[in-house]
């Protein structure tokens, strides 16, 4: 129900969040969101020359790994997978890419029974219950939205929601840039064997280090398995020759999952990636302020591996998620 106002209150109240909304503008423009400072945008400008691996990485990026059909950067993305024999004709971006569509995909990504959401199913001190639904959720992304369903807000435009089936299980596509960024201490970045500072990638964080990352898109299709997470096969390896079934198999990005790419390959896209950290040519004054402690050991292959946990029998999706109407098409487990 909209407050009602006087029209002088009214455009008291039309100010603040006019003004709210130029602040929040100024913040994400200024340098130290925005700040466009990477070896990446050296680069473009010709102060910087990409390394052999860095800019194999980035022919890969915009050809046969196809991350810039989603990730853009300001180039055509040739050779595709799907078309082996295009050419890039475009030239390097003269602006400041930001390495998304503003678009949502899904990716195909497994439950991640490490999610604390999922845990959720008890009242906090204030008697409020984040998740009552337990396993019996699932994230159905910008589908959920789109019906105004569970754990979101309102859907802007209610027919939209006559969309959301073939929207179900899409998140938005994060920038790429920025992705490897860790303290200055934790020289390895974010990938073991370290010093590496650990993080969490896509929406759900069950990939622990960018090489996971790369494979996941490589081979996401090459080794599927009919299995949730930490229930492999004995004989296989999760996150490099197992991948557990997706938590939304509906409206799969097919583009991705069977790239053909070697062991080589995923690394240089990695390097290639690493080049998109801010604070190259304008370093940021407390980039040495990070107190914690590193990570060290292990390989990046299998980082994160020795905390999987195996994911429950899991219920059937529950009505509150997958019982709005227009239901998920065909009917999510």
């Amino acid at each position: 129900m909209p407050v009602k106002l006087s029209v002088e209150d009214r455009t008291k109240s039309n100010n603040a969040y006019d003004h709210w909304a130029q602040s929040l503008d100024a913040y994400e423009n200024s340098v130290q969101v925005s700040a466009f400072s990477s070896k990446f945008d050296a680069w473009l400008v010709k102060k910087y020359t990409f390394t052999a691996d860095e800019r194999a990485g980035y022919d890969l990026f915009r050809g046969k790994g196809n991350c810039n059909s989603c990730h853009l950067d300001g180039r055509s993305t040739a050779p595709a997978p799907t078309a082996p024999n295009a050419e890039d004709t475009g030239v390097a971006a003269n602006v400041t890419p930001v390495f998304t569509c503003f678009g949502s995909a899904n990716l195909g990504l497994p439950l991640n029974p490490r999610d604390a959401f999922f845990y959720q199913t008890t009242p906090d001190p204030f008697g409020f219950t984040a998740n009552p639904l337990g396993f019996g959720y699932r994230d159905l992304g910008l589908g959920e939205f789109l019906r105004s369903g569970f754990g979101t807000w309102a859907s802007p435009n209610q027919s939209w929601r006559r969309f959301a089936p073939k929207q179900d299980g899409r998140m938005q596509v994060s920038s790429a840039r920025n992705v490897a960024m860790a303290p200055a201490k934790c020289g390895g970045g974010t990938d073991a064997p370290g010093p590496y500072f650990q993080k969490e990638f896509f929406h759900n964080g069950y990939i622990k280090s960018l090489k996971q990352l790369v494979h996941f898109y490589n081979t996401r299709d090459v080794y599927p398995f009919d299995v949730t997470s930490g229930h492999c096969p004995a004989d296989k390896v999760e996150k490099v020759n197992c991948w557990p079934m997706p938590e939304v198999p509906n409206n799969m990005d097919m583009t991705v999952g069977k790239l053909g790419l070697t062991d080589k390959e995923e690394e240089q896209i990695v390097a290639f990636l690493r080049t998109l950290t801010d604070g190259f040519t304008r370093p940021y004054p407390n980039r040495d302020a990070f107190a914690g402690t590193c990570a060290t050991g292990g390989s990046a292959k299998t980082q994160g591996n020795e905390t999987l946990i195996p994911t429950p029998l899991l219920p059937p999706c529950a009505p509150e998620v997958c019982g709005l109407s227009p239901v998920p098409s065909p009917p999510i487990p």
